[in-house]
């Protein structure tokens, strides 16, 4: 199973990320756009595991002394990563404990014997990948907010050339 550890997006965001992506689009002369319902703030990708128990354990610890934050969504922005572009808005709001639950998380995978985490956590949601742009000042991001209460774990299936992200276990707080 090819898995990954994110914080999952209510409706309404969801609907607020997708307008700021159809700005992009509006801006970009090329992409791979990230599909409605697909956008998420990633913790951690796992890759191919069957290690479901160590994970959601591992899920666990991250969360037991974790307390609902907020979060905003914040610029739009791009990183380059092996020459190709990548667009997304960052978040804001309460960071310290989105931090301290990834640092807690990846501390606990850690010890169900996962290698760390290859990146510094960035917190963003994905809005398109190999995107060509010039000037983005005029994409408008809508001002949206909402409370995590949760940590999902996904299974990332293509599907006849989509991503289908599915969930498989839910750790609340």
């Amino acid at each position: 199973m090819r898995l990954f550890i994110a914080i999952p997006l209510p409706k309404d965001v969801q609907r607020a990320v997708l307008a700021a992506e159809e700005g992009l689009k509006a801006a970009s002369t090329a992409g791979r756009f990230v599909p409605a319902g697909n956008h998420h703030i990633t913790l951690r990708f796992l890759g191919e595991s069957s290690a479901l128990a160590d994970i959601a354990a591992a899920m666990h610890e991250a969360v037991k002394d974790a307390r609902p934050f907020l979060l905003r969504l914040g610029a739009l922005g791009s990183f380059t990563h092996g020459g190709a572009r990548t667009s997304y808005l960052s978040v804001t709001g309460d960071l310290d404990e989105l931090f301290r639950i990834h640092e807690t998380l990846e501390a606990a995978l850690y010890e169900y014997g996962f290698a760390g985490g290859k990146v510094r956590f960035s917190p963003h949601i994905t809005l398109a990948r190999a995107v060509e742009h010039g000037d983005l000042c005029a994409v408008s991001v809508p001002n949206a907010a909402f409370t995590v209460r949760s940590i999902v774990l996904f299974e990332s299936t293509n599907e006849n050339g989509r991503m289908v992200y599915t969930p498989v276990h839910t750790e609340m707080f």
